[in-house]
């Protein structure tokens, strides 16, 4: 597993029972032509990062479990209070790139990334009246991609199964 640096000051804001800090989670869609689409916020107002606007929707993550078996996917579950966002995903035709990010924003309204930009495809987007539920992950299933491009088998490679 790789090791994520986290800034002294985000540890510091992260272990602590009081601080003047919050932590945010940044999504940005892209279109098919890698063009920005929306950018959200768990917020309830909009947020400014590396002059690029987010749009704020509350939202929260369902993380991965730790399992070995399956490729990690995120859950994200947004309610469904703007129509925005569900105007959007019914535009989307393919998967489109999802890039998750999370900062650091303190009092003063100074951001700093502490842990991202990760990159990820959109898989699925179920809607209702009340919530958006999509699932964040990887296209490409690498635990069921075959290691090699190659087949392997007595009349392709003998040598290899000569006794």
């Amino acid at each position: 597993m790789a090791v994520r640096s986290i800034s002294a000051e985000g540890l510091r804001d992260i272990f602590a029972q009081h601080t003047a800090s919050a932590i945010f989670a940044l999504v940005t869609f892209y279109s098919d032509d890698t063009s920005r689409y929306i950018g959200v916020v768990n917020n309830n107002g909009p947020i400014v990062h590396n002059g690029v606007e987010y749009i704020g929707l509350p939202f929260q993550f369902e993380l991965p479990s730790n399992d070995d078996e399956q490729v990690p996917q995120l859950t994200m579950t947004i309610d469904n209070v703007d129509r925005t966002l569900v105007d959007l995903l019914r535009g989307i035709t393919e998967a489109p790139p999802v890039t998750v990010e999370v900062i650091r924003v303190t009092q003063a309204g100074e951001t700093a990334t502490e842990l991202g930009p990760m990159d990820f495809s959109l898989l699925s987007a179920d809607t209702d009246a009340a919530v958006v539920v999509l699932q964040i992950g990887y296209t490409n299933d690498i635990l069921n991609s075959p290691a090699t491009g190659e087949i392997f088998n007595p009349g392709t490679a003998p040598a290899l199964f000569s006794s």
